[in-house]
């Protein structure tokens, strides 16, 4: 039996530099399109919670390991499609078989591929997503948890410190300009101090220990206990208080499994008496394990899809492909909740997903290597077509035989 010649470094770097464009511009539309639904959230918190927009910014970040998990597969999915297809469209892929070469030798640098992508996708699932998990989740609670912010929304009267309140009619939330100030200050000794200003600037110090209040065309009004009033009129005004609505500190990582790492996670499940249960950890194991190995059959799976293109068209490969992604990965969450709720150890069913997964992808892709005119979806896109005439049929044959 012929040995198929190998692939040149050449001929390697060009299918590599063809999957590279579609890769990155699935991946530049993918992962906004699966943020938008948190983004919208977020705005919708920046206009009724008064969050500031670095914390936002913050908390959009911490977002992004964790769909960029979901966006990952599915592009590099549809930058291997995209080569083969267009291979496979243009007859460049009939040349390199009448060359000698075999679909297996061709598909050699993907497979490669799919190898750093799995081992890239371990350290993104076991280091990356735990702690930006957690990150994520101690700016949301500091940004939503109804302490001030250091923000003054125009109208509304902020306590600043005990015994000290403050209002403005116009404020700027990036810059912390302020129009139309009023500040109100009870001081220990009982003095009563209400300032006034045509202008200012609000400063929260870093750390949140203590606010920084700049006035410009200041007027003050004192009152002492004693009754006397003061009235004094300044250009400008600088006053530092006690800033004592200072967030409370965010719990301790490690509550959740999802928020601990590889190396925490078998720490934990050696331990005589854990307190996460043993199957929840299992489960979380394995789950991230099958994730990352996952990512090695993407290329097996996409190379198959890709032949059809020439009969199918590009358009059915892509869906049918995303198709089977989407059910494969629901299929391991769903396995990982029967372990997460206590009911099965997880590890059988998602090892067993995992397996017929792969074994889908090496049978499309032996089917592909023998058949090369004969791919996955040929034969059911054949019955599809032939599906009206036998509807037609069998209706004929209905009213013939007088069947309703």
């Amino acid at each position: 039996m012929p040995v198929s010649p190998r692939l040149s470094g050449t001929l390697m770097a060009y299918l590599v530099r063809l999957g590279v464009r579609p890769f990155l511009v699935t991946l530049g539309i993918l992962l906004p399109a699966l943020l938008l639904e948190r983004l919208l959230r977020l705005f919708n918190l920046v206009a009724t919670e008064n969050v500031r927009a670095g914390s936002m910014l913050r908390i959009i970040l911490d977002l992004v390991p964790h769909y960029l998990g979901l966006a990952l597969p599915a592009a590099m999915f549809v930058g291997i499609y995209a080569v083969i297809a267009r291979l496979s469209a243009d007859h460049e892929l009939d040349a390199m078989q009448n060359a000698g070469f075999s679909l297996g030798a061709i598909s050699v640098p993907f497979m490669a591929i799919g190898v750093v992508f799995a081992i890239g996708g371990f350290f993104l699932y076991d280091e990356l997503q735990p702690l930006a998990r957690y990150a994520y989740r101690a700016d949301f609670t500091a940004a939503t948890s109804g302490n001030w912010n250091g923000v003054v929304p125009p109208g509304e009267i902020i306590h600043l410190a005990p015994g000290t309140v403050m209002t403005a009619d116009q404020s700027h939330p990036g810059s912390g300009r302020l129009a139309g100030v009023l500040l109100d200050q009870h001081l220990a000794d009982g003095t009563e101090k209400i300032t006034t200003a045509r202008s200012g600037r609000l400063l929260v110090a870093r750390g949140g220990g203590r606010v920084e209040i700049w006035l410009d065309d200041a007027r003050q009004f004192t009152r002492t206990p004693d009754g006397r009033l003061d009235v004094a009129t300044t250009p400008s005004l600088a006053t530092s208080r006690s800033f004592a609505a200072t967030l409370a500190r965010f719990r301790p990582r490690g509550n959740d499994e999802r928020e601990m790492t590889w190396g925490e996670l078998r720490r934990m499940r050696a331990m005589p008496d854990p307190r996460i249960p043993r199957r929840r950890l299992d489960g979380e194991i394995s789950a991230r394990l099958v994730r990352a190995l996952s990512m090695a059959l993407l290329p097996v799976l996409a190379v198959p899809f890709g032949v059809t293109a020439q009969r199918s068209g590009r358009q059915s490969g892509i869906v049918a492909g995303i198709v089977v992604l989407v059910l494969y990965y629901h299929l391991i969450q769903l396995a990982q909740s029967v372990g997460t709720a206590g009911l099965l150890d997880p590890r059988p069913l998602l090892w067993g997903v995992f397996a017929l997964f792969a074994a889908f992808c090496f049978v499309a892709f032996r089917r592909a290597s023998r058949r090369m005119g004969d791919g996955l979806l040929d034969r059911a896109i054949d019955m599809m077509a032939g599906l009206p005439a036998r509807l037609r049929r069998i209706r004929s044959r209905q009213q013939a035989s007088g069947t309703p």
